[in-house]
C-alpha cells in the first residue's frame, strides 16, 4: 500500500512538472485592450402617406453599445472580440422601456501583418464598402444587400491604398453548407476613392448575383461628391431579393414590415444614386438623388435634403426631409397615393 500511494505521488509530481514546463513555454498574453462605445441616435419622424394615422412618432434611428476587446498574444498576432447590441424595439421603429436590447455584432478572431480573419455575427462585406450610409441617422432608403448577418467567416486585408474583403457564410443545415459568397475592394488615390463589391446567393434554387460599385471624390476640404450602382440579377432572392427601404410606414408589431419600398424579387433590379456633402465649420448641407428600378415593376424616385450642425466630433443635430415618388406598381401597400415624405429631427451622441 505504501509503495502504491508513493507511485502515485511521483507519477502526480511527474504530471506537475510536465505541465509547468507546457505552460513555461505558452507566452502569457499580454492584459487586454477593453473599449466601451456606442452611438445615441434618438428623435422623431412625421410620415405622410395620405392614410388617416399620419403623423409624428418617436424613433430610435439604429443606436447601438458595444464593446471592443484585444490582446497580443504573440508579436505581431492579436486576438479581438466584438459585442454590441442595439436598444431598439423588435419593430425596428420605436425605443420602449423595460425592452431587451437586440443583438447586432457579435464575433472573435485574429489579426496580423497577413490580415485580419473574424468569424459570428458580423457586417458584411458588401455593407462594408458598398452601402454605408451618408445621412445622420445611419438609414438609406435606397439601396441593396443587408447590413449584418450570422455565421459569417470574413478576410480581410489592407495595405497602402488597397483593401480587399472575403466572405463566406455557413447559416443553417438546410443542405447548402455555404449559403453565400461575397467579395469587396477599396483602391483610394489622393481624394479619389473606387468601391467594388459582389455578392451571390448559393441559398435554395436561385442562385443569383448582386452587384455594386462607388465611388467617392473629395473635391475641396468642405465638398464630397459620391455615387453608387447596384445590380441584381432575377436570380438573386436571398434576404427576399434584396432589402431596401428603412421608412417605416406603419409599426411593424401590428402589421409585419410595411416598409416604404418594396424589394422586386424575381426581377432584374438597379440602385443608383448621386450624393453630394458641403461641411463648413459646424455646419452640414447634404442630399441625395437615387432610383430604384425593377425591370416590371417599376421605378421609385427619391430625393432626400439633410442639415447637421456638428457641436463636436461627437455631437451633432440634424433634420432631414425625404421625398419618394413611386410608381405604380411599387406603391407601398400602406400608402393613399404614389408620393409620401418622411421629415426627421434627431440627435447623435457617439462616443
Amino acid at each position: 500500500m505504501k509503495n502504491s500511494t508513493k507511485k502515485i505521488a511521483l507519477l502526480g509530481a511527474g504530471l506537475f512538472s510536465a505541465a509547468s514546463v507546457h505552460a513555461a513555454a505558452i507566452p502569457d498574453a499580454l492584459a487586454p485592450n477593453v473599449d466601451f462605445y456606442g452611438s445615441i441616435r434618438l428623435g422623431v419622424d412625421y410620415i405622410d402617406a395620405g392614410v388617416e394615422d399620419d403623423g409624428a412618432n418617436g424613433r430610435d434611428f439604429l443606436s447601438r453599445v458595444g464593446v471592443k476587446a484585444s490582446t497580443e498574444i504573440q508579436p505581431g498576432l492579436q486576438v479581438v472580440g466584438v459585442v454590441e447590441y442595439g436598444i431598439r424595439e423588435e419593430n425596428i421603429v420605436d425605443f420602449v422601456q423595460n425592452k431587451g436590447p437586440t443583438l447586432r455584432l457579435a464575433f472573435v478572431g485574429m489579426k496580423g501583418d497577413w490580415g485580419e480573419l473574424y468569424y459570428g455575427s458580423q457586417t458584411n462585406v458588401f455593407h462594408k464598402y458598398l452601402r454605408t450610409s451618408y445621412f445622420s441617422d445611419g438609414l438609406d432608403s435606397i439601396r441593396q444587400g443587408a447590413v449584418r448577418d450570422d455565421d459569417l467567416l470574413q478576410y480581410y486585408y489592407n495595405k497602402g491604398k488597397f483593401s480587399f474583403g472575403a466572405s463566406v457564410m455557413m447559416e443553417g443545415q438546410d443542405g447548402d453548407s455555404f449559403d453565400q459568397f461575397q467579395l469587396g475592394g477599396q483602391y483610394t488615390e489622393g481624394p479619389f476613392k473606387l468601391q467594388l463589391g459582389w455578392s451571390k446567393d448559393n441559398r435554395g434554387e436561385n442562385k443569383g448575383n448582386l452587384y455594386g460599385i462607388r465611388g467617392w471624390w473629395n473635391v475641396t476640404d468642405n465638398i464630397t461628391v459620391s455615387a453608387f450602382h447596384h445590380y441584381a440579377d432575377d436570380q438573386y432572392d436571398i434576404y427576399g431579393g434584396s432589402l431596401t427601404g428603412t421608412v417605416r410606414l406603419r409599426d411593424a408589431e401590428f402589421e409585419g414590415n410595411k416598409n416604404a419600398l418594396n424589394a422586386c424579387r424575381t426581377e432584374n433590379r438597379t440602385s443608383s444614386a448621386i450624393f453630394a456633402s458641403y461641411r463648413t465649420g459646424p455646419h452640414q448641407i447634404q442630399g441625395k438623388y437615387a432610383v430604384d428600378a425593377c425591370e416590371v415593376s417599376g421605378d421609385v424616385d427619391s430625393v432626400k435634403l439633410e442639415y447637421a450642425h456638428h457641436f463636436s466630433k461627437r455631437f451633432r443635430l440634424w433634420t432631414a426631409i425625404e421625398t419618394f415618388d413611386n410608381d405604380e406598381g411599387r406603391k407601398p401597400t400602406t400608402a393613399s397615393g404614389e408620393s409620401f415624405t418622411q421629415v426627421q429631427a434627431g440627435a447623435r451622441f457617439d462616443f
